[in-house]
This record gives structure tokens, C-alpha cells and sequence, in this order.
């Protein structure tokens, strides 16, 4: 199963590099787009190398209220899913971000600092993206850690 977890990084690096050597009015095009799929392409293989995609589902699932914990086993599943989701999210956004300003000083000649100054604005969206879904994960985790608490009261 680490080797989904391995695939998936190596396919996160060739999706960041899709857009050295262009210009960079295509880099702008195309990385954002490539950001996004870069946090993708990581958290996917990860759960499914730890065993967690369904029980990331589930966590989904109990934190809309769509339903019912059968077992605590299953909500400290749900939420040890949640967690390693986030801790996913802000390692493939520090590590898509330094690729990013490799690729803009790789591309850099000197010629204009604007250039520079926008390629590592560019290159910090995929910082910015994993924050944001960090954020959207935390009440979830905090939902899931309440029915925790519910359960074990019950």
C-alpha cells in the first residue's frame, strides 16, 4: 500500500514541473490548476495507503449529520482520518509551494523583478489552497470529536 503513497508523490512533482521552461504567462495559466491537482493527487494515495479513504467518507458523513456512529472504534477512525488529511494538506502545500519557487527562480534570468515578485506570488497558491481546505477540515474534526464525547457519555 506505500507504494500508492510513493506513485502519488512522484506524480505530484511531475504535475508541478508540467509548467517549467513555459512562459510565464502560461505558468500563470497553468499552475493554478496544477495546484489544486497537486493536493489532490497527494491526499488521495496517502488515505489509501493508511487504510483511510472510507473512513475519511465517513468522517464526511457523520460531520453533515447524514449519519450515525455505529461504534466509538469507527469515530476514532473517522477522526485519525481527518487529522492525517490536514497534516497531508500543509505538507503537499509547503512542498508544491518550494517547487513552485525552484521552478520561478529556475525560470528567473534577472531580467525583471516584477517577474520575480509575481512567480512567487503564483508559487505560494499552493500554500494557500491547503490552508484553505485545513480550515475547512478543523470543524469536521471538531464535530467528530464531539460525538466522541456524545458516545462515550451514552
Amino acid at each position: 500500500m506505500y507504494i500508492l503513497a510513493i506513485i502519488g508523490v512522484i506524480c505530484s512533482v511531475v504535475l508541478l514541473n508540467l509548467v517549467t521552461g513555459e512562459s510565464f504567462s502560461n505558468m500563470l495559466v497553468y499552475y493554478d490548476v496544477i495546484s489544486m491537482l497537486h493536493l489532490v493527487v497527494l491526499i488521495v494515495p496517502i488515505l489509501a495507503a493508511a487504510g483511510l479513504i472510507k473512513d475519511f467518507n465517513t468522517a464526511l458523513k457523520l460531520a453533515l449529520g447524514k449519519k450515525k456512529a455505529d461504534s466509538i472504534l469507527q469515530l476514532k477512525r473517522a477522526k485519525e482520518a481527518v487529522k492525517l488529511t490536514g497534516n497531508i494538506c500543509i505538507a503537499s502545500g509547503v512542498m508544491g509551494t518550494c517547487c513552485g519557487i525552484i521552478q520561478v527562480f529556475n525560470i528567473y534570468r534577472g531580467e525583471d523583478l516584477s517577474f520575480l515578485l509575481a512567480g512567487l506570488g503564483v508559487a505560494i497558491l499552493t500554500l494557500f489552497y491547503s490552508l484553505i481546505i485545513y480550515l475547512l477540515l478543523l470543524p469536521i474534526k471538531s464535530k467528530i470529536e464531539i460525538k466522541i464525547l456524545e458516545y462515550m457519555q451514552e
